[in-house]
């Protein structure tokens, strides 16, 4: 139980203790975040989407994600209706595994040792996790790899997530630029807000893509790759729409990645995103910027990436 934005060390640490206890996790959240209802004008960017969510969810072996609709009415349940409704009359659980740190119920009022109180009279064992340090001995916390990320710092977002961070998208046609330079480039498709995951800042990026559509002959493929995130400001104006192109490395594409689902996983930032002086200025920087993702992008980092489930036949 908790509000897992990103599904880091801490979350998995908690999954972890839960397989001590039974065979079948179920991961319990809410939807939309608490804070997204409460003030949604202090709501920050979620580390990845829904999708990411069931994703990542079932990669670490949830059996079950229970979202439960988060509202102003949920909001004023105390703490001891709260445990009734949905543990004791609802979900029925053997038991409960939370953070030391959290927090449920009207005004935060619920505590990890209130609940493993109250529901200890029903034989439901409550097991309370410590909190997972950081490298600094911090816990490990969602707001902290919110802030590296804010910073361009994929690698210490992906030490924290326990894989790169990623964002989520539909491959579009783009101005096909990319392809007259030499380096033909997928484009995520514009995403409302953070829809597809946390964007990082702009930059380029040694990255890994990632084909999540169960239809395509590509499903699954896992390539090196470098990803701009930015405006494209040699041949577009200040103010142009902030995209997401990614280079497949060592690949012949062509069309065929046009309406897939994918993913694309930062794994390095290689440099800022800066204007040439022209296309073959621009072309120089990317080959050089091509050569130092693929010494990133070793066997050890595409394993640190996310990847769909092996098909299985019917």
């Amino acid at each position: 139980m908790g509000a897992f934005d990103g599904l880091h060390r801490g979350h998995q640490a908690l999954i972890e203790r839960a397989r001590n206890h039974a065979q079948r996790v179920a991961l319990v959240t809410f939807d939309p975040h608490p804070t997204a209802v409460l003030a949604p004008e202090r709501m920050p960017p979620m580390l990845h989407s829904a999708i990411q969510r069931e994703r990542v969810a079932a990669d670490l072996g949830v059996e079950n994600l229970v979202l439960l609709p988060f509202d102003r009415d949920m909001s004023r349940m105390a703490a001891e209706d709260f445990v009734r409704t949905f543990f004791i009359e609802g979900l029925a659980p053997d038991a409960i595994v939370v953070g030391a740190d959290f927090r449920f119920g009207a005004r935060r009022a619920g505590t990890a040792s209130s609940l493993q109180a109250q529901v200890a009279a029903h034989d439901v064992v409550t097991d309370i996790v410590e909190l997972i340090s950081a490298d600094a001995g911090k816990k490990v916390s969602s707001s902290d790899i919110r802030r590296a990320l804010q910073n361009g710092n994929v690698a210490a977002a992906g030490e924290w997530l326990g894989r790169w961070h990623a964002v989520a998208g539909t491959i579009e046609h783009g101005a096909k630029r990319g392809r007259e330079l030499g380096f033909p480039t997928a484009n995520l498709a514009p995403l409302a807000g953070n829809a597809g995951g946390m964007v990082p800042p702009k930059g380029i990026y040694a990255s890994v893509f990632t084909v999540w559509s169960p239809q395509s002959p590509d499903y699954g493929a896992c390539w090196p790759a470098v990803t701009s995130v930015g405006h494209n400001p040699t041949f577009t104006d200040a103010g142009a729409p902030l995209k997401v192109e990614t280079h497949v490395l060592d690949q012949q594409l062509g069309e065929r990645l046009y309406g897939l689902d994918v993913e694309v996983a930062f794994v390095k930032r290689l440099r800022d995103e800066r204007k040439f002086d022209g296309a073959d200025a621009l072309v120089a920087q990317m080959h050089r910027d091509a050569d130092e993702a693929r010494r990133a992008l070793t066997h050890g980092a595409l394993a640190h990436t996310l990847t769909p489930p092996t098909k299985t036949s019917a």
